[in-house]
């Protein structure tokens, strides 16, 4: 871990949890590879992590850290994207379910991918070339019991892009108990949570509820961002993210090659 990150985990560290370590057992801790993270009624519930470890010599301070941050925005909190279609030459949007955050990046290594691995029914995907995106939604009718019309999209994303209070929205869909965990063969650090929106009834159709599975990958020493969503199912999802290949292209992408810094995770088509 870099020395400047376990830093700013540490000037950021609530006194409380250093005091707490003083009396901390190390043969207490029973490793887990993941964390939970409960939502409730638009709220996140933190698992507070170990801030110190007692050593033989001494207390060493230790911070945990996690290149995602999450946040339920207000109901009211508006964040604007580019639009040229309407007559501002924007949108503004309010009731975000989930908000993404990231360290600031100066510059983000571009990525490409390819799958390793694909289920049967998306087999007819793989392929040799390189990608930005990748959408299954032509494969819909392999999954009879689909609501929204999307088994998986890959899309990529860039930490530089998020700079200065930007972030990575869940505008509808509103997520169950978020998972948090680091994948050591990728080197990335993994959020992935099932999310669902209901849809009112209406003259047209009864009462539907949306599902989909939502998997981020972030690696922050290049800076880059993967997502995966669907509803293929979390351990197809899972085992596709695992089986990525992703290689650079030596291009370096800054917050200025950017003209919006919200954009939305929903899974979706198009």
């Amino acid at each position: 871990m870099k020395r400047e990150l376990i830093s700013q985990a540490l000037n950021g560290m609530d006194d409380r949890f250093i005091s707490e370590a003083a009396s901390f057992r190390p043969e207490a801790i029973q490793e887990t590879p993941e964390r939970i993270v409960h939502m409730k009624k638009k709220r996140i519930v933190s698992i507070a992590l170990a801030a110190a470890l007692v050593l033989a010599l001494g207390i060493v301070a230790y911070a945990a850290y996690f290149s995602m941050n999450q946040r339920v925005p207000d109901a009211t909190e508006t964040f604007r994207i580019n639009w040229e279609e309407h007559p501002s030459g924007y949108l503004e949007w309010h009731d975000a379910k989930l908000a993404i955050t990231f360290p600031d990046t100066a510059e983000s290594k571009e990525i490409e991918f390819r799958p390793g691995w694909l289920p049967e029914e998306l087999a007819s995907l793989k392929s040799d070339a390189w990608l930005g995106r990748l959408t299954a939604e032509q494969l819909a009718d392999k999954y009879p019991n689909m609501t929204a019309s999307q088994p998986m999209l890959i899309e990529t994303y860039y930490m530089s892009m998020f700079n200065d209070g930007g972030a990575l929205l869940l505008l509808y869909y509103t997520p169950e108990n978020i998972i948090e965990e680091h994948w050591d063969e990728q080197g990335v650090d993994v959020m992935r949570f099932h999310a669902t929106e209901v849809l009112p009834a209406n003259d047209r159709r009864p009462e539907q509820t949306l599902e989909q599975d939502i998997i981020l990958m972030s690696n922050p020493e290049a800076g880059w961002v993967v997502r995966l969503a669907g509803e293929a199912g979390m351990d197809t999802l899972v085992k596709v993210a695992k089986n990525l290949e992703i290689r650079e292209t030596g291009n370096v992408l800054t917050y200025n090659d950017f003209i919006d810094h919200y954009t939305f995770m929903d899974g979706g088509v198009g």
